[in-house]
């Protein structure tokens, strides 16, 4: 019997189950189209990114290599502040090969079928830890809403601030 709510290995839980124990799954899971939209999530610790940011494609490959986000407390053992930490693509540890080249698949991909990318952080804005405020839940849902409706794609390019530095 597995115990769910056992720490002594991890903290972070992962489990697996059918999809048909979900009851909206698409069964099979297949779509014959590619995203329209693709969104990279990060937890920014010290209030430097805003929300969601919309991305060149050099911009996407950047944050897509470094892979930057935070630990928090209660995602990693032992961490009681939040930590910046990168791991290349977002997944380091399952990568075959350098970085580079999955970054220049996804470029050749968003290009091919034209998909807008975007980083939305889930972290703090308007200062770091202990002096900004966390991005709420329900906030970053709208902003997911948002990218998946057409509304961000929708506005024009005035209505998005130009940040040279990043």
């Amino acid at each position: 019997r597995v115990d769910f709510e056992d720490v002594s290995i991890t903290e972070n839980t992962r489990v697996a189950y059918p999809l048909k124990f979900i009851p909206n799954a698409r069964i099979p899971a297949k779509v014959d189209h590619h995203p329209k939209q693709i969104v990279l999530l990060t937890c920014d610790a010290f209030g430097v990114l805003p929300p969601i940011s919309k991305l060149t494609q050099e911009q996407v490959m950047y944050h897509f290599i470094s892979g930057y986000t935070a630990k928090v407390a209660g995602t990693e053992e032992g961490v009681k502040e939040p930590e910046a930490t990168f791991s290349a693509c977002f997944g380091a540890p399952f990568l075959v090969w350098h970085p580079s080249v999955y970054a220049e698949m996804l470029a050749a991909k968003l290009d091919k079928f034209g998909a807008d990318a975007y980083l939305v952080n889930t972290g703090w804005v308007g200062g770091p830890y202990g002096t900004g405020s966390r991005c709420s839940l329900k906030y970053t849902r709208q902003l997911i809403d948002a990218i998946h409706d057409g509304t961000l794609k929708a506005l024009p390019d005035s209505e998005w601030e130009e940040m040279p530095i990043f």
